[in-house]
């Protein structure tokens, strides 16, 4: 916050509203609780995305249901399959807790999944992401947006309870629809529990974002500063009685396809991807582990086992993600590298540990 203090909240049983005018930080700010929910190899995400951003393409690597667009393309209707979804999603509700009532109370004692419970396999958190989500109450089928309106209202009233997380993201969450459409936009909307506000164009569209009562309070995102250094900076509403400003921490397009890609490692050795991930195909040539070790090492002369494992894990998360000190030596010995005694750091109050030397490295990677 603006006092340097971080703010955090648990992703359990709430729904969140994120709005801002255009290029604001809105899908970016989105995307980092995405990221953060990715890492968790039990928690099932669906994106739905109006606006087809190319920002939430790395999520196809964990999706399970991964949709964008409202025109049909030459993979199908993805208003279609939006619909069908999010009809998965309301069916895993009430699964959910038909699963929860058969359990015995010392299992299920306050009536809500718990850590142990959420790993089964049929009752995983389900994370849905609706990126400009107004746009699936504006389309020139009123039966489809009749249809849009009613799945969503019962998600967002009854989801929460059943471990669904609900992250909705808009530039327009007013005026949207008419008749029973606009009346069921508007509960949507309100049955948010959390929202953050970036800076917007009018008072009008701050209170529609945070809520009417939020400007007699004092919170107005209008008057949020303006510039592109200020990106990322919000009210967040509804979290504690004062109504933090804060800005949320940058995590830009390469960082995202990292996670996404250390957060794929992590749902293949759980045995947990599923849906649309199945069938996403990775650019991967393979691992030739002295390239590696000699992209990871950098100017260094030598690194330590233990230390190359973190790099190459930190750099190669869809090779290397369970690297160790053994597993590289052993590799490296493979291709007739030695281990030998590196001092780290250089020089003579450095510590001797087995590593590899670069020297070594650049000799064997020769042809």
């Amino acid at each position: 916050d603006q006092f340097g203090r971080k703010v955090a909240f648990c992703l359990m049983w709430i729904s969140l509203m994120i709005g801002a005018a255009p290029r604001r930080g809105k899908t970016f700010s989105g995307r980092q609780l995405a990221l953060f929910a990715a890492l968790d190899p039990y928690v099932d995400i669906t994106l739905i995305d109006g606006k087809s951003s190319r920002d939430w393409l790395p999520l196809k690597y964990v999706a399970h249901r991964f949709i964008q667009g409202t025109h049909p393309t030459k993979d199908g209707d993805p208003v279609q399959r939006a619909l069908d979804a999010l009809h998965e999603i309301d069916r895993w509700i009430v699964h959910v807790n038909d699963e929860l009532k058969k359990l015995p109370v010392t299992e299920c004692r306050e009536g809500k999944l718990t850590e142990k419970l959420y790993q089964r396999p049929d009752l995983h958190v389900q994370l849905l992401i609706m990126e400009e989500f107004q746009c699936y109450y504006e389309l020139d089928d009123q039966k489809k947006n009749k249809e849009f309106a009613a799945v969503l209202s019962r998600i967002g009233s009854l989801g929460p309870s059943a471990g669904v997380i609900l992250e909705s993201l808009s530039q327009k969450p007013s005026g949207v629809g008419a008749g029973d459409v606009g009346r069921l936009f508007t509960r949507f909307r309100d049955n948010h529990l959390l929202k953050f506000g970036l800076r917007c164009a009018t008072r009008d569209v701050s209170m529609a974002i945070l809520g009417n009562e939020s400007y007699g309070e004092g919170y107005d995102c209008s008057g949020l500063p303006l510039g592109d250094e200020f990106k990322g900076i919000g009210i967040l509403y509804g979290l504690t009685d004062d109504a933090p400003t804060v800005r949320t921490y940058l995590a830009d397009g390469e960082d995202a396809e990292l996670i996404c890609l250390a957060a794929r490692k992590l749902r293949e050795k759980a045995r947990t991807l599923s849906g649309d991930a199945l069938g996403v195909e990775l650019d991967d040539d393979g691992s030739d582990i002295v390239a590696d070790l000699l992209e990871v090492m950098g100017g260094d002369a030598g690194l330590w086992w233990e230390t190359a494992a973190e790099r190459l894990a930190a750099h190669f998360p869809m090779r290397h993600a369970d690297a160790n000190a053994e597993s590289v030596s052993a590799a490296a010995r493979a291709r007739g590298i030695t281990s030998g005694d590196v001092r780290w750091p250089p020089g003579r109050t450095g510590t001797n540990r087995k590593g590899c030397k670069k020297a070594d490295l650049v000799a064997a990677a020769r042809p």
